[in-house]
């Protein structure tokens, strides 16, 4: 049975730091047979570990059982825009080292990829005992929940249907798994915050994007294009500006930082340089107000707690603020009276949030149950 089995126990013991073996006896209500079976299963797969004993009980100390996560690293691709930040996390999201690099997201797939994954390889030969089990590739485009395929996106031409976790799995044979870059900041921010339901996340920095998550799922969408609020349009007016997909009055159009800075003849580059020639300007503020006017209607939809701004322009105080206040002033009182708005304090959100989505997926009952039978 799926609740009894040896991925099932690993998804217990992983809840918390220790077990003692009458802890999860009385937890999971097995035999002692079957537990003490379920625990050599994996025991022989190196997934658990006993570590000492645990306090005076009266009689003979029981030993701790612990997940074996010591030197279990996840590889985290984040490509951006202009922006390639590599990182080797642990289980739990921490960045160990990281990496970043300056990149161009609309050149040639195969060769943007070689570039991330050679410096991630060289990353994690820079680490000592370490066991990689897993990759995680966030990119700014909508991934597919089916398929794990990207779907097209407009600042992406050619990537579309390339095999992207076929490309990095060629390097490591271990899963490869891909996602939004927004929706894996979203996850991070979620990471930062247990308990805060739902919690929406804005990346506002070349582009926009957002993530929602609820009672820690991540919501992907029916097609993978869910958070995708930089295309939601906010003028119909024949003047709009036009949009990098095609389409006129779009938030992105008027607000994003690659708008920004073509409207100020600028050619757009890395994020941090982003930041610096905006974070006073008014365009920048009026932009903001703009972006604040149109979560305020996701507001009225989901009803977060907590929405955290991040990215290059979404986490500077001016935004924040602007953010906030058009929020308050489009949205119904009983909507925002306890709604928090902040900006984001993570260092990398989306490597938490791959880092989370890998584990997730290697540690998964079924995944485990699957490597204990072989």
């Amino acid at each position: 049975m799926a609740g009894t089995s040896p991925g099932w126990l690993l998804q217990l013991i992983r809840s918390r730091e220790d077990w003692t073996r009458r802890q999860l006896l009385a937890e999971t209500g097995l035999s002692r047979m079957t537990l003490f079976e379920r625990l050599d299963a994996l025991f022989r797969a190196g997934l658990v570990y006993e570590a000492g004993a645990a306090g005076p009980t009266g009689g003979r100390p029981a030993a701790l059982i612990r997940f074996a996560g010591q030197g279990r690293v996840v590889l985290v691709l984040d490509v951006d825009h202009h922006t390639g930040r590599i990182a080797v996390t642990d289980l739990a999201g921490r960045s160990l080292r990281e990496r970043e690099l300056p990149l161009d997201v609309a050149g040639p797939p195969d060769a943007v990829l070689a570039t991330v994954c050679d410096v991630g390889a060289s990353l994690l030969a820079s680490g000592a005992g370490e066991t990689l089990v897993g990759v995680g590739v966030a990119l700014p485009g909508p991934v597919s929940p089916v398929t794990g395929l990207l779907r097209p996106a407009t600042v992406m031409p050619g990537w579309d249907g390339f095999p992207i976790a076929a490309f990095v799995g060629s390097r490591w044979p271990v899963p490869v798994l891909l996602e939004n870059d927004a929706r894996a900041h979203a996850l991070g921010e979620a990471a930062e915050r247990p308990g805060t339901t739902p919690l929406l996340a804005v990346k506002y920095a070349h582009g926009i994007g957002a993530g929602l998550v609820l009672d820690g799922a991540l919501l992907s969408g029916f097609d993978g294009a869910a958070g995708d609020i930089g295309h939601i349009r906010v003028s119909g007016d024949a003047d709009a500006p036009v949009c990098r997909c095609g389409r006129t009055g779009c938030l992105a159009a008027f607000a994003s930082g690659y708008a920004l800075l073509r409207r100020r003849g600028v050619t757009p580059s890395s994020s941090d340089d982003l930041a610096e020639r905006l974070a006073t300007s008014p365009e920048l503020r009026e932009a903001a107000r703009l972006l604040g006017r149109t979560l305020a209607g996701l507001v009225a939809l989901v009803n977060p707690q907590t929405i955290v701004l991040g990215g290059a322009l979404g986490r500077l105080p001016a935004v924040v603020d602007e953010v906030r206040t058009a929020v308050r002033a489009d949205a119904l009182d009983r909507l925002t009276s306890e709604l928090e708005i902040v900006p984001s304090t993570a260092h990398h959100p989306a490597a938490a949030g791959m880092a989370a989505l890998v584990t997730g997926h290697v540690y998964a009952p079924a995944a485990v149950d699957a490597v204990v039978a072989t």
